[in-house]
């Protein structure tokens, strides 16, 4: 007959020997309970020392961006030699009283406009001027350039070839679009370029329908 009971036989050179009788079910909870101790001691110790191993990962980075902001707040204080705060200002242009006149018969339109020279420093300005007529709804949009010259996607390519000019204060301009009776242009972008290609000014407007 199959015994719920594990003897245990204690030996003592004193007192003999003597047996003791424990119950397995008593065992086995005594032995599963010390695995999950084990189990659960391990787990807590390795989440532990994780905690500590992220929370000093995250102060040397707290401290690497701390030297980082430093270093900024050092360069911001102290610009790079050389630059000064009197350095000449970029060109200021305006465009006022501008005028677009369809033509009729659907023979293209004519502008004028005013250009003024709004630089704080009083000194002529000097470069070309382009202007693009455009019609981008269309399924193949359409496009015209004073002067002629290349362009990509409506963007002039060749600063160089537009009109040239020179401003001191404020000067007139007169120009003229031509377009074949089918074309219709509804916008009217004016470029005005540096000596270096730079651009200065970019503007665009609506054209009025004729």
């Amino acid at each position: 007959m199959k015994s719920d009971f594990w003897i245990i036989i204690i030996m003592n050179s004193l007192k003999g020997m003597r047996n003791l009788r424990v119950e397995r079910r008593t065992v086995t909870v005594l032995i599963v309970g010390g695995l999950f101790f084990v189990c659960a001691f391990i787990f807590f110790a390795y989440g532990y020392f994780s905690l500590l191993r992220e929370h000093s990962q995250q102060q040397d980075e707290v401290q690497k961006l701390q030297r980082e902001i430093a270093v900024l707040e050092e360069k911001l204080k102290f610009p790079p030699q050389g630059t000064t705060s009197d350095q000449p200002l970029p060109p200021s242009l305006a465009i006022n009283d501008l005028k677009i006149t369809p033509r009729p018969n659907h023979k293209g339109f004519s502008i004028s406009f005013r250009i003024n020279n709004e630089s704080p420093q009083e000194s002529p300005i000097s470069g070309t001027l382009v202007m693009v007529a455009k019609n981008e709804t269309l399924k193949t949009p359409i496009y015209r350039v004073v002067p002629e010259m290349e362009l990509n996607k409506g963007v002039p390519q060749q600063p160089e070839k537009g009109s040239p000019f020179e401003l001191k204060r404020q000067k007139f301009v007169e120009a003229y679009f031509d377009s074949l009776p089918h074309e219709v242009f509804k916008t009217l972008v004016i470029y005005f370029y540096a000596q270096d290609r730079s651009l200065i000014l970019q503007k665009s407007f609506e054209i009025p329908e004729g």
